[in-house]
Protein backbone atom coordinates (compact mmCIF):
# COMPACT_ATOMS: atom_id res chain seq x y z
CA UNK A 1 0.00 0.00 0.00
CA UNK A 2 1.43 3.40 -0.92
CA UNK A 3 0.94 6.83 0.60
CA UNK A 4 -2.71 7.31 -0.34
CA UNK A 5 -3.59 7.42 3.39
CA UNK A 6 -2.30 10.76 4.58
CA UNK A 7 -2.32 9.92 8.30
CA UNK A 8 -1.73 6.48 9.76
CA UNK A 9 -2.75 6.02 13.41
CA UNK A 10 -1.35 2.94 15.12
CA UNK A 11 -3.36 1.96 18.18
CA UNK A 12 -7.12 2.24 18.71
CA UNK A 13 -7.19 3.18 22.38
CA UNK A 14 -8.46 6.54 23.68
CA UNK A 15 -5.47 8.57 22.41
CA UNK A 16 -5.52 7.02 18.94
CA UNK A 17 -9.29 7.22 18.64
CA UNK A 18 -9.30 10.88 19.69
CA UNK A 19 -6.62 11.73 17.13
CA UNK A 20 -8.69 9.95 14.50
CA UNK A 21 -11.83 11.83 15.53
CA UNK A 22 -10.19 15.25 15.33
CA UNK A 23 -8.43 14.62 12.02
CA UNK A 24 -11.48 13.11 10.36
CA UNK A 25 -13.58 16.02 11.60
CA UNK A 26 -11.07 18.33 9.91
CA UNK A 27 -11.47 16.42 6.64
CA UNK A 28 -8.11 14.62 6.83
CA UNK A 29 -8.14 10.96 5.71
CA UNK A 30 -7.14 8.52 8.45
CA UNK A 31 -6.20 4.85 8.44
CA UNK A 32 -6.51 3.51 12.00
CA UNK A 33 -4.92 0.13 12.72
CA UNK A 34 -4.72 -2.02 15.83
CA UNK A 35 -3.44 -5.47 16.73
CA UNK A 36 -6.90 -6.28 18.13
CA UNK A 37 -9.91 -6.88 15.92
CA UNK A 38 -12.00 -4.17 17.58
CA UNK A 39 -11.17 -0.76 19.08
CA UNK A 40 -11.08 0.59 22.62
CA UNK A 41 -10.42 -2.61 24.57
CA UNK A 42 -8.61 -0.89 27.45
CA UNK A 43 -11.04 2.02 27.37
CA UNK A 44 -13.88 -0.44 27.91
CA UNK A 45 -12.01 -2.06 30.79
CA UNK A 46 -11.50 1.35 32.42
CA UNK A 47 -15.22 1.87 32.73
CA UNK A 48 -16.27 -1.73 33.33
CA UNK A 49 -17.05 -1.18 37.02
CA UNK A 50 -18.29 1.93 38.75
CA UNK A 51 -18.79 3.96 35.56
CA UNK A 52 -16.41 5.84 33.27
CA UNK A 53 -14.24 8.24 35.27
CA UNK A 54 -13.27 10.39 32.29
CA UNK A 55 -11.44 13.33 33.89
CA UNK A 56 -11.03 15.29 37.13
CA UNK A 57 -12.27 18.63 38.33
CA UNK A 58 -9.68 21.39 38.72
CA UNK A 59 -7.66 24.02 36.92
CA UNK A 60 -4.66 23.08 34.75
CA UNK A 61 -2.35 24.43 37.46
CA UNK A 62 -4.04 22.29 40.11
CA UNK A 63 -4.19 19.11 38.06
CA UNK A 64 -0.67 19.35 36.64
CA UNK A 65 0.74 18.40 40.05
CA UNK A 66 -0.56 14.88 39.45
CA UNK A 67 1.72 14.36 36.44
CA UNK A 68 4.80 13.60 38.53
CA UNK A 69 7.98 15.21 37.29
CA UNK A 70 6.23 16.64 34.22
CA UNK A 71 4.13 19.34 35.86
CA UNK A 72 5.17 22.18 33.53
CA UNK A 73 4.55 20.10 30.40
CA UNK A 74 1.10 19.01 31.51
CA UNK A 75 0.09 22.45 32.70
CA UNK A 76 0.48 23.55 29.09
CA UNK A 77 -1.23 20.45 27.73
CA UNK A 78 -4.18 20.92 30.08
CA UNK A 79 -4.45 24.57 29.13
CA UNK A 80 -4.67 23.50 25.48
CA UNK A 81 -7.25 20.80 26.14
CA UNK A 82 -8.70 20.99 29.64
CA UNK A 83 -11.19 18.90 31.62
CA UNK A 84 -13.86 21.41 30.58
CA UNK A 85 -12.94 20.84 26.93
CA UNK A 86 -13.16 17.09 27.42
CA UNK A 87 -16.58 17.43 29.07
CA UNK A 88 -17.78 19.46 26.07
CA UNK A 89 -16.46 16.79 23.74
CA UNK A 90 -18.35 14.06 25.61
CA UNK A 91 -21.41 16.28 25.26
CA UNK A 92 -20.92 16.19 21.49
CA UNK A 93 -21.19 12.42 21.73
CA UNK A 94 -24.47 12.86 23.61
CA UNK A 95 -23.12 12.11 27.07
CA UNK A 96 -23.57 14.49 29.98
CA UNK A 97 -21.21 14.26 32.94
CA UNK A 98 -21.35 14.60 36.70
CA UNK A 99 -18.91 15.15 39.55
CA UNK A 100 -18.41 12.21 41.90
CA UNK A 101 -16.38 11.70 45.05
CA UNK A 102 -13.18 13.68 45.40
CA UNK A 103 -13.69 15.69 42.23
CA UNK A 104 -13.79 12.73 39.84
CA UNK A 105 -15.85 13.48 36.75
CA UNK A 106 -17.90 10.67 35.22
CA UNK A 107 -19.67 10.29 31.90
CA UNK A 108 -23.40 9.81 32.37
CA UNK A 109 -23.53 7.12 29.69
CA UNK A 110 -22.00 3.66 30.16
CA UNK A 111 -18.56 3.26 28.61
CA UNK A 112 -19.90 0.84 25.98
CA UNK A 113 -22.39 3.45 24.78
CA UNK A 114 -19.76 6.21 24.72
CA UNK A 115 -17.48 4.06 22.56
CA UNK A 116 -20.35 3.05 20.26
CA UNK A 117 -21.28 6.66 19.61
CA UNK A 118 -17.63 7.64 19.16
CA UNK A 119 -17.20 4.89 16.59
CA UNK A 120 -20.41 5.80 14.78
CA UNK A 121 -19.16 9.39 14.44
CA UNK A 122 -15.99 8.12 12.77
CA UNK A 123 -17.78 5.78 10.40
CA UNK A 124 -20.40 8.38 9.56
CA UNK A 125 -17.67 10.64 8.17
CA UNK A 126 -17.48 8.43 5.07
CA UNK A 127 -21.15 9.03 4.37
CA UNK A 128 -20.97 12.82 4.64
CA UNK A 129 -17.65 13.60 2.95
CA UNK A 130 -14.66 12.10 1.21
CA UNK A 131 -11.05 12.97 1.57
CA UNK A 132 -8.55 13.97 -1.06
CA UNK A 133 -8.50 11.92 -4.28
CA UNK A 134 -11.75 10.24 -3.30
CA UNK A 135 -10.19 8.33 -0.39
CA UNK A 136 -12.59 7.43 2.47
CA UNK A 137 -12.06 9.75 5.39
CA UNK A 138 -11.94 6.90 7.89
CA UNK A 139 -10.76 3.31 7.58
CA UNK A 140 -10.10 0.80 10.34
CA UNK A 141 -8.03 -2.34 10.00
CA UNK A 142 -7.60 -4.77 12.89
CA UNK A 143 -5.19 -7.64 13.34
CA UNK A 144 -2.08 -5.59 12.50
CA UNK A 145 0.84 -5.56 14.93
CA UNK A 146 3.53 -2.91 14.47
CA UNK A 147 6.98 -4.45 13.94
CA UNK A 148 9.22 -1.63 12.78
CA UNK A 149 10.05 1.44 10.71
CA UNK A 150 10.75 0.99 7.03
CA UNK A 151 12.01 3.58 4.56
CA UNK A 152 10.79 7.14 5.05
CA UNK A 153 7.01 7.13 5.24
CA UNK A 154 6.80 3.33 5.39
CA UNK A 155 5.82 1.28 8.44
CA UNK A 156 6.07 -2.47 8.96
CA UNK A 157 3.40 -4.72 10.48
CA UNK A 158 2.64 -8.38 10.97
CA UNK A 159 -0.81 -9.73 10.13
CA UNK A 160 -0.95 -13.37 11.12
CA UNK A 161 2.05 -14.93 9.39
CA UNK A 162 2.28 -12.24 6.73
CA UNK A 163 4.42 -9.11 6.69
CA UNK A 164 2.54 -5.94 5.72
CA UNK A 165 3.96 -2.56 4.77
CA UNK A 166 1.86 0.60 5.06
CA UNK A 167 2.73 4.04 3.84
CA UNK A 168 1.60 7.39 5.20
CA UNK A 169 2.54 11.04 5.05
CA UNK A 170 2.18 11.27 8.84
CA UNK A 171 1.93 8.60 11.52
CA UNK A 172 0.63 8.73 15.09
CA UNK A 173 1.68 5.99 17.48
CA UNK A 174 -0.76 5.39 20.34
CA UNK A 175 0.19 1.86 21.35
CA UNK A 176 -0.23 2.19 25.10
CA UNK A 177 2.12 0.77 27.71
CA UNK A 178 2.55 -2.80 28.84
CA UNK A 179 -0.26 -3.27 31.35
CA UNK A 180 -3.35 -5.39 30.74
CA UNK A 181 -1.88 -7.15 27.68
CA UNK A 182 -5.16 -8.95 27.09
CA UNK A 183 -6.53 -5.62 25.84
CA UNK A 184 -3.80 -5.32 23.21
CA UNK A 185 -1.28 -3.06 24.97
CA UNK A 186 1.44 -5.67 25.40
CA UNK A 187 4.45 -3.36 25.04
CA UNK A 188 5.79 -5.34 22.06
CA UNK A 189 6.46 -2.06 20.25
CA UNK A 190 9.41 -1.32 22.56
CA UNK A 191 11.84 -3.51 20.59
CA UNK A 192 10.88 -1.90 17.28
CA UNK A 193 11.41 1.61 18.64
CA UNK A 194 14.72 0.74 20.26
CA UNK A 195 15.90 -0.92 17.03
CA UNK A 196 15.24 2.43 15.33
CA UNK A 197 17.53 4.18 17.85
CA UNK A 198 14.69 5.72 19.85
CA UNK A 199 15.33 5.83 23.59
CA UNK A 200 12.65 4.03 25.61
CA UNK A 201 12.51 3.94 29.42
CA UNK A 202 11.71 0.43 30.73
CA UNK A 203 8.01 -0.24 31.20
CA UNK A 204 7.12 -0.67 34.87
CA UNK A 205 3.96 -1.16 36.90
CA UNK A 206 2.01 1.98 37.78
CA UNK A 207 -1.40 2.29 39.42
CA UNK A 208 -0.92 -1.18 40.79
CA UNK A 209 -1.11 -3.11 44.02
CA UNK A 210 1.84 -3.21 46.41
CA UNK A 211 3.09 -6.20 48.34
CA UNK A 212 3.44 -6.71 52.10
CA UNK A 213 4.33 -9.77 54.14
CA UNK A 214 1.11 -10.50 56.04
CA UNK A 215 0.95 -13.14 58.73
CA UNK A 216 -1.00 -16.31 57.88
CA UNK A 217 -3.81 -15.24 60.26
CA UNK A 218 -4.27 -11.85 58.59
CA UNK A 219 -4.19 -13.40 55.10
CA UNK A 220 -6.89 -15.84 56.19
CA UNK A 221 -9.09 -13.07 57.63
CA UNK A 222 -8.63 -10.98 54.48
CA UNK A 223 -9.71 -13.96 52.36
CA UNK A 224 -12.81 -14.46 54.52
CA UNK A 225 -13.73 -10.76 54.37
CA UNK A 226 -13.16 -10.73 50.62
CA UNK A 227 -15.45 -13.71 50.14
CA UNK A 228 -18.20 -12.03 52.17
CA UNK A 229 -17.81 -8.78 50.24
CA UNK A 230 -17.85 -10.67 46.94
CA UNK A 231 -21.11 -12.38 47.83
CA UNK A 232 -22.63 -9.00 48.68
CA UNK A 233 -21.42 -7.41 45.44
CA UNK A 234 -22.83 -10.28 43.42
CA UNK A 235 -26.30 -9.18 44.47
CA UNK A 236 -25.72 -5.48 43.78
CA UNK A 237 -25.53 -4.05 40.31
CA UNK A 238 -22.77 -1.49 40.08
CA UNK A 239 -20.18 -3.19 42.21
CA UNK A 240 -18.99 0.19 43.39
CA UNK A 241 -16.73 -1.65 45.81
CA UNK A 242 -15.52 -4.09 43.18
CA UNK A 243 -12.19 -3.58 41.48
CA UNK A 244 -10.98 -4.56 38.04
CA UNK A 245 -7.59 -5.18 39.64
CA UNK A 246 -8.76 -8.06 41.83
CA UNK A 247 -10.58 -8.96 45.01
CA UNK A 248 -9.97 -7.49 48.42
CA UNK A 249 -11.52 -6.03 51.55
CA UNK A 250 -11.93 -2.25 51.68
CA UNK A 251 -10.85 -0.39 54.83
CA UNK A 252 -11.36 3.22 55.87
CA UNK A 253 -7.68 3.95 56.49
CA UNK A 254 -5.11 6.44 55.19
CA UNK A 255 -1.50 6.01 54.11
CA UNK A 256 1.50 8.28 53.81
CA UNK A 257 4.67 7.88 51.80
CA UNK A 258 7.45 10.48 51.76
CA UNK A 259 5.06 12.84 53.51
CA UNK A 260 2.37 12.49 50.82
CA UNK A 261 -1.02 11.29 52.06
CA UNK A 262 -3.44 9.06 50.20
CA UNK A 263 -6.69 10.19 48.69
CA UNK A 264 -9.03 7.32 47.98
CA UNK A 265 -9.96 3.81 48.93
CA UNK A 266 -7.47 1.32 50.38
CA UNK A 267 -8.15 -2.37 49.85
CA UNK A 268 -6.46 -5.21 51.73
CA UNK A 269 -5.60 -8.23 49.61
CA UNK A 270 -3.78 -11.47 50.32
CA UNK A 271 -0.57 -10.01 48.91
CA UNK A 272 -0.78 -6.48 50.31
CA UNK A 273 -2.72 -3.35 49.34
CA UNK A 274 -4.73 -2.17 46.34
CA UNK A 275 -7.11 0.64 45.47
CA UNK A 276 -7.11 4.30 44.49
CA UNK A 277 -5.66 5.26 47.88
CA UNK A 278 -2.55 3.24 47.00
CA UNK A 279 -2.38 4.51 43.42
CA UNK A 280 -2.48 8.14 44.57
CA UNK A 281 0.93 7.68 46.26
CA UNK A 282 2.17 4.90 43.99
CA UNK A 283 4.79 7.08 42.30
CA UNK A 284 6.37 7.89 45.67
CA UNK A 285 6.28 4.23 46.74
CA UNK A 286 8.05 3.19 43.56
CA UNK A 287 10.67 5.92 43.95
CA UNK A 288 11.50 4.61 47.41
CA UNK A 289 11.61 1.00 46.22
CA UNK A 290 13.86 1.84 43.28
CA UNK A 291 16.17 3.92 45.46
CA UNK A 292 16.68 1.57 48.39
CA UNK A 293 14.70 -1.61 47.73
CA UNK A 294 12.40 -0.90 50.66
CA UNK A 295 9.55 1.46 51.43
CA UNK A 296 7.80 2.04 54.73
CA UNK A 297 4.30 3.50 54.72
CA UNK A 298 2.76 5.30 57.67
CA UNK A 299 -0.69 3.82 58.27
CA UNK A 300 -3.48 5.79 59.94
CA UNK A 301 -6.22 3.38 60.99
CA UNK A 302 -8.47 6.20 62.22
CA UNK A 303 -8.13 9.02 59.65
CA UNK A 304 -11.31 10.77 60.79
CA UNK A 305 -10.11 10.99 64.37
CA UNK A 306 -7.74 13.82 65.29
CA UNK A 307 -4.66 13.27 67.42
CA UNK A 308 -6.29 15.23 70.23
CA UNK A 309 -9.47 13.15 70.04
CA UNK A 310 -7.39 9.98 70.13
CA UNK A 311 -5.54 11.17 73.24
CA UNK A 312 -8.81 12.07 74.93
CA UNK A 313 -10.42 8.72 74.20
CA UNK A 314 -7.40 6.77 75.37
CA UNK A 315 -7.40 8.72 78.65
CA UNK A 316 -10.33 6.57 79.76
CA UNK A 317 -9.14 3.72 82.01
CA UNK A 318 -8.89 0.33 80.36
CA UNK A 319 -9.92 -1.46 83.53
CA UNK A 320 -10.41 -5.19 83.08
CA UNK A 321 -11.15 -4.92 79.37
CA UNK A 322 -9.05 -6.99 77.04
CA UNK A 323 -7.06 -4.98 74.51
CA UNK A 324 -9.52 -5.86 71.74
CA UNK A 325 -12.53 -4.81 73.83
CA UNK A 326 -10.82 -1.60 74.91
CA UNK A 327 -9.92 -0.79 71.28
CA UNK A 328 -13.53 -1.45 70.24
CA UNK A 329 -15.14 0.59 73.03
CA UNK A 330 -12.71 3.51 73.06
CA UNK A 331 -11.85 3.79 69.38
CA UNK A 332 -14.34 1.70 67.43
CA UNK A 333 -11.44 -0.39 66.17
CA UNK A 334 -12.80 -3.80 65.19
CA UNK A 335 -12.55 -6.58 62.61
CA UNK A 336 -9.83 -6.29 60.00
CA UNK A 337 -8.84 -2.85 61.24
CA UNK A 338 -8.04 -4.28 64.65
CA UNK A 339 -6.21 -7.25 63.13
CA UNK A 340 -4.15 -4.88 61.01
CA UNK A 341 -3.36 -2.88 64.14
CA UNK A 342 -2.06 -6.00 65.90
CA UNK A 343 -0.12 -6.93 62.74
CA UNK A 344 1.66 -3.58 62.68
CA UNK A 345 1.92 -3.08 66.45
CA UNK A 346 2.77 -6.44 68.08
CA UNK A 347 3.15 -4.68 71.42
CA UNK A 348 -0.43 -3.39 71.16
CA UNK A 349 0.34 0.33 71.59
CA UNK A 350 -2.95 2.09 70.77
CA UNK A 351 -1.30 5.53 70.99
CA UNK A 352 0.40 4.70 67.68
CA UNK A 353 -2.81 3.80 65.85
CA UNK A 354 -2.54 6.87 63.59
CA UNK A 355 1.09 6.27 62.65
CA UNK A 356 1.87 2.59 62.23
CA UNK A 357 4.80 1.43 60.04
CA UNK A 358 4.04 -0.93 57.15
CA UNK A 359 6.96 -2.32 55.13
CA UNK A 360 6.23 -2.59 51.40
CA UNK A 361 8.34 -5.17 49.61
CA UNK A 362 7.44 -4.56 45.97
CA UNK A 363 4.87 -3.76 43.30
CA UNK A 364 2.57 -6.20 41.54
CA UNK A 365 3.54 -7.46 38.05
CA UNK A 366 3.11 -5.18 35.05
CA UNK A 367 0.40 -7.33 33.47
CA UNK A 368 -1.81 -6.76 36.53
CA UNK A 369 -1.30 -2.99 36.66
CA UNK A 370 -3.90 -0.49 35.49
CA UNK A 371 -1.21 1.48 33.65
CA UNK A 372 2.53 1.51 33.16
CA UNK A 373 5.36 3.92 33.80
CA UNK A 374 8.16 4.30 31.28
CA UNK A 375 7.86 4.45 27.51
CA UNK A 376 9.31 6.68 24.80
CA UNK A 377 11.52 9.19 26.64
CA UNK A 378 10.18 12.73 26.43
CA UNK A 379 13.67 13.87 25.38
CA UNK A 380 13.02 12.02 22.10
CA UNK A 381 9.91 14.14 21.40
CA UNK A 382 9.43 17.80 20.59
CA UNK A 383 6.76 19.95 22.23
CA UNK A 384 4.14 18.58 19.79
CA UNK A 385 5.00 14.95 20.67
CA UNK A 386 6.71 14.42 17.31
CA UNK A 387 9.80 12.18 17.26
CA UNK A 388 12.84 14.35 16.74
CA UNK A 389 14.59 11.57 14.82
CA UNK A 390 11.56 10.81 12.62
CA UNK A 391 9.78 13.95 11.46
CA UNK A 392 6.11 13.31 10.79
CA UNK A 393 5.89 10.55 13.41
CA UNK A 394 4.11 11.33 16.67
CA UNK A 395 3.85 9.45 19.98
CA UNK A 396 0.80 10.07 22.18
CA UNK A 397 -0.97 8.63 25.19
CA UNK A 398 0.47 6.13 27.62
CA UNK A 399 3.34 4.95 25.42
CA UNK A 400 5.21 8.21 26.14
CA UNK A 401 7.13 8.35 29.42
CA UNK A 402 4.69 10.14 31.71
CA UNK A 403 2.33 8.86 34.35
CA UNK A 404 -0.52 9.92 36.61
CA UNK A 405 -2.77 8.27 39.19
CA UNK A 406 -6.24 6.99 38.46
CA UNK A 407 -9.16 9.31 39.09
CA UNK A 408 -9.50 10.70 35.56
CA UNK A 409 -5.94 12.01 35.31
CA UNK A 410 -4.76 9.17 33.06
CA UNK A 411 -7.53 9.54 30.50
CA UNK A 412 -7.25 13.32 30.53
CA UNK A 413 -3.53 13.01 29.84
CA UNK A 414 -4.17 10.67 26.90
CA UNK A 415 -6.70 13.08 25.39
CA UNK A 416 -4.52 16.15 25.96
CA UNK A 417 -1.41 14.62 24.36
CA UNK A 418 -3.51 13.44 21.42
CA UNK A 419 -4.99 16.91 21.08
CA UNK A 420 -1.53 18.50 20.92
CA UNK A 421 -0.31 16.09 18.21
CA UNK A 422 -3.48 16.34 16.12
CA UNK A 423 -3.30 20.14 16.25
CA UNK A 424 0.23 19.99 14.83
CA UNK A 425 -0.77 17.58 12.06
CA UNK A 426 -3.71 19.78 11.06
CA UNK A 427 -1.37 22.75 11.00
CA UNK A 428 1.14 20.91 8.81
CA UNK A 429 -1.58 19.84 6.38
CA UNK A 430 -3.39 23.16 6.24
Amino acid sequence: MGKEKRVLIVGAGPAGLFCAYRLVEAGIPVLLVDRMSSPGRKFLLAGSSGGLNCTHRGTPAELSAKYYGNEALFKGLLEDFSPDDLIKWYKKLGSDSFVGNGGKIFASLPVQEVLRRWWEKLEAANQTATGSRGIPLFTFQGGLEFTGFGAAGQFMFRQGDAAVELGAEYAVFALGGGSRPETGSNGAWVNAFQAAGIQVAPLRSANCGVEARWSPLLRQRIAEATARAGATRATARAGAASHAHGAGASLDIALKCSGRATTGEVVLTGYGLEGSGVYSIGWYIRQELEKSGTCTLAVDLLPHLSAEQLKRRLSKPRGKNSLSNYARKALGLTGLSYLLFRELSPEGDLTQVKNLPLAITGCRPLEEAISSAGGVCLSQLDSDFMLKSKPGCFVVGEMADWEAPTGGYLLQGCFSTAYRASEKIMDLLS
